[in-house]
């Protein structure tokens, strides 16, 4: 009896169980449904990409007319890109870009980005400021032969030789020791691409004066007009010229002095349709072209005449003329 008793009693506990788990079951909440949504993403806003506005070459200049603003989407402007959204960062970056020229050609429409660009004084700025075919050189001069405070990069200039020639020089002691001097043009029309190492004034202005600055720079002026200026030591002046015309200035910088003269930017159409920059302008200036002091007199009676020289700090006297 008691082993029976026992079975039902493990019988009822069992069940007693089982029925216990199969209510809490039931009375369990069913769990949460996850609902997935696709939520879309909006894309960037478009701005606005600074972009030629005509086909540029290398050697162009960034001017006001160059420069266009296109849209385009946000994900597709790059670091590179010059892009802003106000109108304060638009004018920004166009001063950024004024006076630059490009490494390489640009087509209407397309986006500028920093790596194309170059400015005055950076390397490679005068490689593509160069005209196709055309050469840099630089000849030695001075503040007196280059015209200094006249002459500045982005001018026209002629290129003249003076020289003593030496093989011509008079064996008569009473002749002028001076007549043996002679000076030609011997290139005409070249551009001037630096004084020294400064190419700035070669490109417009890179930037845009407002009136406060204006206003402020006027005031710094006035209040610096006592102040002595700095004086700029010429040592040489870069050219552009034909490969002819630059071995043309290796050899008479070695034999000669050169001078430039400053052109006048109103050059009439003839004259710049029969410019060769290879060819003298004239024939050869001599002493007697340019000044009759020295001429000996033509007939022997007479007083003599007796000039003053100055040859930097020396001084001496030359007579011509007389009765012996």
């Amino acid at each position: 009896m008691k082993q029976k008793s026992l079975i039902l009693l493990v019988s009822a506990i069992a069940l007693a169980t089982g029925v216990a788990l199969l209510a809490r079951a039931l009375m369990r909440p069913p769990p949460p449904v996850t609902v997935i949504k696709e939520v879309e993403v909006p894309a960037a806003p478009p701005r606005e990409v600074l972009a030629a506005g005509r086909t540029l070459q290398p050697g162009d200049f960034i001017d006001a007319a160059a420069l266009a603003w296109r849209k385009q989407p946000g994900d597709a402007i790059q670091a590179i890109h010059f892009a802003a959204a106000a109108e304060g960062e638009r004018r920004q970056l166009e001063r950024e870009l004024y006076g630059a020229t490009l490494r390489r050609p640009l087509a209407e429409g397309e986006a500028f980005t920093r790596d194309l660009l170059v400015h005055a004084g950076e390397p490679g700025f005068l490689a593509a400021v160069l005209k196709p075919g055309m050469r840099a050189v630089s000849i030695p001069t001075s503040a007196v032969s280059s015209n200094a405070g006249l002459v500045s990069a982005g001018d026209w200039v002629d290129v003249i030789l003076s020289l003593e020639r030496g093989a011509d020089a008079p064996a008569d002691a009473s002749a002028s020791p001076y007549a043996a001097l002679a000076s030609q043009t011997i290139l005409r029309r070249v551009r001037v691409l630096a004084l020294n190492s400064n190419t700035a004034s070669i490109a417009p202005a890179a930037a845009v004066t407002t009136l406060a600055e204006g206003e402020q720079a006027a005031r710094g002026a006035r209040n610096n007009r006592s102040a002595s200026p700095q004086r700029v030591a010429y040592e040489s002046i870069t050219l552009e010229v034909t490969p002819a015309a630059a071995e043309q200035l290796a050899v008479a910088r070695e034999i000669g002095t050169l001078q430039v003269a400053l052109r006048s930017v109103r050059q009439e159409e003839e004259d710049l349709a029969a410019a060769d920059a290879t060819a003298p302008t004239r024939s050869v200036t001599r002493l007697n072209d340019t000044t009759a002091i020295f001429d000996r007199p033509r007939s022997g009676g007479g007083a003599p005449l007796t000039v003053k020289t100055y040859h930097g700090a020396q001084q001496g006297a030359q007579t011509f003329g007389g009765t012996k």
